[in-house]
């Protein structure tokens, strides 16, 4: 994939934005409506005051990712956040599960826009731009719209959500006070941060354990959907292979298999991008028994990798005291 290395630097460094509008955007309210959310997915939703924020995993009854969410309450009802053309699955897997409680479900992707400024001085930059800065796991009313804090690995970002109709004025807003960058660049930073995507990192094959979202599964709520499955994965230690990041001297993309030193397979590459200087950063679903600190693994086409832990995981997964 082709990436501005400077544009990039500087979401790694300062601060950038870009247009995420292609998320899904659902509106949820509703006396039920957050009881039905924690029968059916990961995280303790038992609460979630105005004001607040919290990611969450919708999962099937295998213990499956459906998709990874952002609820951010506010204006007595939710804004539930995403991954790209997730939003209609996501509402009827809903309904399916709606029995006669007092919830609704509308889908605003389609009439609204996102922008996400993220980088270690995102929030100086969004506060540049006119806008209220919410606290972490905060969510702040605007307008027709909300500003939903949305940390970005071992950095802060900020989900800005408003109406079509108000898109052009509030980027044209955030460019006189932040770079700009592309979804190729700002999916490079992603991969970097080591967040994981839909469809590239979890999804319908495999379970979030694997995709390193442990820090949005509480391990002390009531039954959810897939939560037999996840505790005996958990428990027994039973989770088969768990998301890294790399460093590769040779070039690899998505679906590059990688093999052990005896050839035996090892994983593959989820998603990654070149550097620029000869080296490819990536993610990759490696298998648990490669996952020590001595393991030495390589690119089944030639070439080889380090593996590190992904930022996202050591700024979400719970630290063992």
């Amino acid at each position: 994939m082709g990436i501005d290395v400077t544009a990039l630097a500087a979401l790694t460094e300062r601060a950038g934005f870009t247009d995420r509008s292609d998320r899904g955007r659902l509106w949820i309210a509703g006396a039920d409506a957050l009881d039905l959310l924690n029968r059916l997915t990961t995280n303790k939703l038992e609460t979630l005051p105005d004001g607040t924020a919290r990611s969450t995993v919708l999962t099937n009854g295998d213990a499956r990712v459906l998709d990874h969410l952002r609820l951010a309450a506010v204006d007595g009802g939710m804004w539930c956040l995403t991954s790209p053309g997730r939003a209609e699955d996501v509402a009827d897997w809903t309904d399916l599960y709606t029995f006669g409680e007092e919830i609704t479900v509308a889908d605003r992707s389609e009439e609204t826009a996102q922008f996400t400024v993220a980088g270690p001085l995102a929030g100086d930059a969004l506060a540049r731009a006119g806008f209220p800065v919410p606290p972490p796991d905060g969510v702040l009313s605007v307008g027709d719209g909300a500003v939903v804090a949305s940390p970005f690995g071992t950095h802060p970002a900020y989900d800005i959500l408003l109406p079509l109709a108000a898109a052009d004025g509030v980027g044209r807003s955030l460019r006189e006070i932040a770079n700009e960058v592309d979804a190729a660049t700002f999916d490079a930073y992603r991969i970097a941060q080591g967040v994981p995507a839909y469809d590239s990192e979890f999804g319908a094959f495999n379970n979030p354990l694997e995709a390193r979202l442990l820090g949005s599964i509480s391990d002390d709520k009531g039954c959810y959907t897939g939560q037999e499955v996840i505790a005996r994965l958990q428990t027994y230690r039973k989770v088969q292979r768990l998301l890294m990041s790399f460093t590769s001297d040779a070039p690899a993309v998505a679906g590059d298999a990688l093999e052990a030193e005896d050839g035996s397979p090892a994983g593959a590459v989820t998603s990654a991008f070149d550097t620029g200087d000869g080296r490819t950063r990536g993610l990759a679903l490696v298998a648990a028994k490669h996952l020590s600190a001595d393991s030495s693994l390589r690119l089944a086409g030639g070439g080889s990798l380090t593996l590190s832990e992904p930022a996202y995981a050591l700024a979400t997964e719970p630290v063992e005291a």
